[in-house]
């Protein structure tokens, strides 16, 4: 827990409760924030820090920090200001990392390509056609989807992946439906 260490209204210091605070002139010891009850701390000006909810690093950055001081309640309440990261540079970052992915989960099996471009006797088996042409697909399904997004809304709805009651998967977010290559493992390189 976070404590706002307040003076005549004002913000003067936000600790962890972690080390030794300093009020006026009195240093109190970390145990104080076990010890002592929130009235207790109100009283020499300790109070609780509600902490503001931080962006969402994927689409927001934090701009400012504001406080708000309640006396009666010994509070203050954090509120972190956020602004939307631009769409059109999220569309390319997040096209260029599903491109990037696709990338990864093909490179294993290249070297059958190049053997089979080198040398047309030499085959590609069909687990690996298979899954190279779903990771293909399903790449361009997404860039697309990315794409398609006019609103950064409609591009966070592509991080959601919906669960039913039991807590299983009911519908996986498109930004996590390339496939998963457990099944090639055996022609890896």
């Amino acid at each position: 827990m976070k404590w706002a260490i307040v003076k005549n209204s004002q913000l003067i210091e936000i600790s962890n409760g972690n080390k030794p605070i300093t009020v006026g002139d009195v240093v109190h010891p970390k145990d104080i924030f076990k010890h002592w009850t929130k009235s207790e701390l109100k009283d020499i000006g300790v109070y609780e820090l509600i902490s503001g909810s931080t962006p969402d690093d994927k689409f927001e950055t934090a701009t400012t920090t504001s406080y708000k001081i309640d006396d009666s309640k010994g509070t203050v309440t954090e509120t972190i200001n956020k602004k939307d990261k631009d769409l059109d540079d999220l569309k390319k970052t997040y096209t260029t990392q599903i491109q990037n992915q696709a990338a990864s989960l093909l490179a294993p099996t290249d070297w059958m390509v190049v053997r089979k471009a080198e040398d047309s006797s030499k085959s590609i088996a069909s687990d690996v056609t298979t899954f190279r042409a779903s990771v293909r697909t399903e790449s361009d399904k997404i860039v697309k989807a990315i794409s398609d997004c006019d609103t950064l809304d409609k591009l966070k709805a592509l991080f959601v992946t919906e669960y039913n009651e039991d807590k299983s998967v009911k519908t996986k977010a498109t930004m996590d439906t390339l496939p998963d290559d457990k099944d090639i493992e055996e022609y890896k390189r």
